[in-house]
């Protein structure tokens, strides 16, 4: 079995898959601001770029419940995604398959993909990408 992300490559993973209307990654600045108001309305304390930017480069790995569900929430993802678990893997491979949807416009290959297994669901990721490898070295 593959060893679990760590928190740092899940991190990095939600900027890089969950992007901008435009198809730009969201900025540590961006995020960190939004991530700080949230939990302001809520009277839970802080969040800082620099926060952020170690969390994401795996400088620092141990970030309380609430920085999780924060940046959870402003990736409108559930904050087991942070978790070492097989819910993480589920939502980690919907997140990769919703990815490669967007990016290839195949909204049938969706309808299909909802009643698969995660397993399989990542089978399907796999096979997209190796079709769009496949098209990047002919091209």
């Amino acid at each position: 079995m593959a060893e679990a992300p760590t928190l740092a490559a899940v991190i990095d993973k939600l900027f890089k898959t969950i992007k901008r209307p435009n198809g730009q990654e969201h900025s540590l600045e961006e995020v960190a601001r939004w991530c700080a108001a949230w939990l302001r309305q809520r009277g839970e304390g802080t969040f800082s770029k620099e926060y952020l930017r170690q969390l994401r480069l795996g400088i620092k790995s141990n970030p309380t419940k609430r920085h999780l569900e924060a940046m959870a929430a402003f990736f409108q993802v559930d904050p087991a995604i942070f978790l070492d678990s097989e819910r993480s893997a589920e939502i980690q491979a919907d997140l990769e398959l919703a990815v490669a949807i967007r990016d290839a416009g195949v909204s049938a290959l969706a309808m299909r993909a909802v009643s698969l297994t995660p397993d399989a669901r990542k089978q399907v990721i796999e096979f997209i990408k190796s079709l769009q490898n496949e098209g990047k070295t002919q091209g």
